[in-house]
């Protein structure tokens, strides 16, 4: 079994705790990713919202500690920065990495930062988290935010022409689809379920999914409660996220986005329990080429449209 999940904050929790990255309290480990079959992880780098410079000094932080992590665990890990360096690596018992950043204040209003944190490493990124920025306006400012800012125009075509990922899992619903007028490749929503079955401000409408449809993006499914079910949420009612994004868009739409260490309360205990995950997708009836599709053959893809 493989595995690709699109989202998690794990670094920023490690860095915290001053813990690593083969073991430790946390929702992923590498140990435990191991074991379970993930062949790809992209891992967030998250900034609470501030000033440019502020928000840079952290970014760049956290990428030094990746930069350690790798290092130290270079027998169980690589970091991905083309399609080049997944081929190398696909068939070794190792996990490839992909740095995401979630929220893009520290950009400011510099291109050569953008340039600076691609050579780097990042290679995935998100507009904004839930407030609005120099960029777009955030999920968080209500229904009726604002859209793309002009300067926000400028750093979209400048992710298109390097080859980042770009995410529209935090940003305001006029944002998700000025992305979708402009940006010419695959768009992916990280992590995010549908509004239709939990209506959470940042899981997507029907309207959207059919929108991320006509795209050729995905959506990557979250375990966040409060994205799941807001009573009681079970892996019954994330498995009917699936079913229902499945049946209103295509199985080819679909990927995994836990946002491990993004929430306390998640519906599965870490990474671990994706072990269970093709028997309980078989038995809402996705055939075994599907549950592949869903599990990591999509987000493959579209990695392969978009890194370089």
């Amino acid at each position: 079994m493989h595995l690709i999940d699109l989202h998690c904050d794990t670094l920023s929790a490690i860095l915290d705790k001053q813990q690593g990255l083969f073991r430790n309290t946390c929702h992923f480990d590498l140990e435990r990713a191991l074991a379970g079959g993930l062949k790809v992880q992209f891992m967030a780098i998250f900034v609470e919202p501030q000033a440019p410079t502020a928000a840079l000094e952290k970014v760049c932080r956290q990428m030094e500690y990746y930069q350690e992590q790798l290092h130290l665990n270079q027998g169980q890990v690589y970091g991905i920065k083309s399609m080049e360096d997944l081929q190398k690596h696909w068939a070794e018992n190792k996990i490839g990495t992909l740095l995401h950043l979630e929220g893009a204040e520290a950009i400011g209003q510099d291109l050569q930062v953008l340039h600076f944190l691609y050579e780097a490493g990042l290679r995935s990124i998100g507009l904004t988290w839930n407030p609005g920025n120099l960029l777009s306006g955030g999920i968080g400012d209500g229904p009726e935010a604002a859209g793309l800012t002009p300067w926000g125009r400028v750093v979209v075509r400048e992710i298109e022409n390097l080859g980042i990922i770009l995410d529209a899992a935090h940003i305001s619903v006029a944002g998700f689809f000025d992305l979708l007028d402009i940006y010419h490749k695959p768009l992916v929503v990280t992590h995010a379920n549908s509004r239709a079955l939990c209506d959470h401000r940042r899981n997507l409408s029907d309207q959207q999914l059919l929108a991320l449809k006509e795209n050729g993006g995905i959506i990557g499914i979250t375990q966040v409660n409060d994205f799941v079910n807001k009573d009681h949420p079970s892996l019954t009612d994330l498995l009917d996220h699936i079913s229902y994004i499945a049946e209103l868009i295509g199985v080819k739409h679909l990927a995994l986005g836990s946002d491990f260490d993004g929430a306390d309360d998640i519906v599965m205990s870490g990474i671990e329990e994706y072990s269970t995950w093709p028997q309980l997708l078989k038995g809402r009836g996705f055939s075994n080429q599907e549950i592949s599709m869903i599990l990591y053959e999509n987000a493959l893809t579209i990695m392969k449209k978009i890194l370089k």
